[in-house]
């Protein structure tokens, strides 16, 4: 037994980490207090608008996503079932926007691509060929985003097949690898193409070009890049590191710049899986396979936030591996990158595990989102109740929109213009916690000037009160995200 567990079982009470803030939002119910940001959001749900002038852009400031100069957090979602070339009717986003909107989902993650399919709403079916009748569905989602007060992210092109994707355009240029995709002047120029032609795409319906509709909170360079060493054409051969790492970051860092010159409006993210660039001792999604480099490619300039995914199932990962996946790859982007971080794809495979396993790991999941101030989340794929689950990864609002819920109402209170500052004192029960040495921790309890046991037994006995669970980064002592018995264990150590 550790001397932490003697500690712990000395204050008899369980040794693992304290309700979040999501539990205590869960805990006083939907009820709780709306920042000035969220109250405007809700209005804009009952009150329509399809004029682009009364939105703000979304921006950065530092580690923050912002609108108008007040931090804001995203509960949000993808659905490829919106831009399908058959399924995505006006009628079906109407439907999936609607159950959005009830969830309190106020981002959606979309394609904004979709290379020679079939299908009568199949966006680019030849080279530089564009369906009107596609652009004009995407016009008609963007429209309704904004009417329902949500915001959109654009993704540009698919590392996978199955929506045509890089290898379509590789193959439209006689080509077969990925590996062409990024190099090929061909290649490359298609891509330019499309971009310019979704970017400045002039919206049927209000006439706004997309590139000057606030509605697009951000353009994503493509869903999960990758460039994997044997990705090449068949006489090549394997990619030596870090070659392909500096490859696909030249990618990055050219159409990130060729999407900034194009609009200047608008943030942009690489759309990456998040993996960290190891070497090939190292465990998958952390060794040097891919060609990833989450610290290396979010660190360009023209990139304005950290993309990561998360699927423990397809990485061979232990569910319980998650949180420490999102943590790192926060704490990372704000600490070691200094730029926002959002998870934008996340979910627990139906096939392979019960739906309470699946809940347990994603109210985990978002807790630690919650408690490390991931700047937006969108699981995989929130869908309508008669959607068939095709690939084990959908949600239901039937079977986990609680969760959904829960976490609108979080994010909910930590947006807006609430002043940040750290305040003299804090109410902790009969106390009033103040600020000690200046570090933003309010280790001194019992406010008395001085930081001794009776603090330690008086955050103790309080942990579970609102001035503590209402302030967790302030009580935070192991500075693990979390506020629990670690932080009083932390406390007691300074003493």
């Amino acid at each position: 037994m550790t001397s932490d567990e003697r500690t712990a079982d000395e204050y008899g009470i369980d040794r693992r980490d304290g309700p979040t803030r999501r539990r205590f939002v869960k805990a006083i119910g939907a009820g709780a207090v709306i920042s000035p940001f969220a109250a405007s959001t809700a209005a804009a749900a009952t009150e329509p608008t399809t004029d682009p002038d009364d939105l703000a852009y979304v921006e950065t400031d530092g580690t923050e996503f912002v609108v108008d100069g007040d931090p804001v957090y995203f509960n949000g979602a993808n659905n490829f079932w919106i831009t399908h070339e058959y399924e995505g009717t006006e009628q079906r986003i109407d439907d999936v926007f609607d159950l959005y909107e009830d969830l309190g989902i106020d981002l959606v993650r979309f394609w904004a691509h979709g290379e020679a399919k079939d299908g009568p709403l199949a966006l680019q079916p030849e080279p530089g060929e564009y369906n009107e009748d596609a652009l004009e569905n995407l016009d008609y989602l963007i429209e309704a985003a904004r009417d329902r007060g949500i915001r959109l992210i654009a993704t540009l092109v698919d590392n996978w097949d199955h929506e045509g994707g890089m290898l379509q355009y590789a193959e439209w240029a006689g080509a077969e690898s990925r590996y062409e995709f990024y190099t090929m002047d061909e290649t490359r120029g298609m891509y330019r193409n499309h971009v310019e032609t979704i970017l400045t795409r002039e919206n049927s319906i209000s006439g706004i070009e997309w590139r000057e509709d606030p509605t697009i909170a951000l353009w994503e360079l493509a869903n999960e890049p990758r460039l994997e060493q044997d990705d090449v054409p068949e006489e090549m051969d394997d990619l030596e590191p870090p070659e392909h790492r500096e490859i696909l970051g030249d990618w990055f860092a050219d159409m990130s710049a060729y999407i900034k010159d194009i609009d200047g409006n608008h943030l942009v993210s690489t759309g990456s899986e998040g993996h960290y660039y190891g070497t090939w001792e190292d465990d998958y999604p952390n060794d040097d396979w891919d060609g990833q480099d989450y610290i290396e490619h979010h660190s360009i300039d023209t990139i304005d936030a950290c993309s990561f995914h998360l699927y423990p199932d397809h990485w061979d990962l232990p569910l319980e591996d998650g949180a420490e996946y999102i943590r790192d790859r926060v704490v990372d982007a704000h600490e070691e990158i200094g730029k926002p971080a959002y998870l934008g794809e996340f979910n627990v495979d139906d096939t392979q595990h019960d739906l309470e396993t699946k809940n347990e790991s994603l109210a985990e999941w978002y807790d630690v989102a919650d408690g490390y101030d991931c700047n937006a989340v969108l699981p995989w794929q929130v869908v309508l109740e008669d959607t068939e689950d095709h690939d084990g990864f959908q949600l239901y609002a039937s079977e986990s929109g609680h969760l959904i819920e829960e976490y609108a109402a979080v994010v909910a209170e930590k947006s807006g213009d609430e002043d940040d500052s750290d305040p003299e004192t804090i109410p902790v029960g009969e106390y009033e916690a103040r600020d000690a040495t200046g570090d933003g921790r309010y280790d001194d309890v019992t406010g008395d000037g001085e930081t001794t046991h009776e603090d330690v037994d008086a955050f103790f006995d309080n942990l579970e009160s609102d001035g503590v669970q209402n302030n967790p980064e302030r009580f935070d002592f192991d500075e693990n995200g979390r506020v629990g018995f670690s932080d009083v264990l932390e406390l007691l150590r300074t003493v």
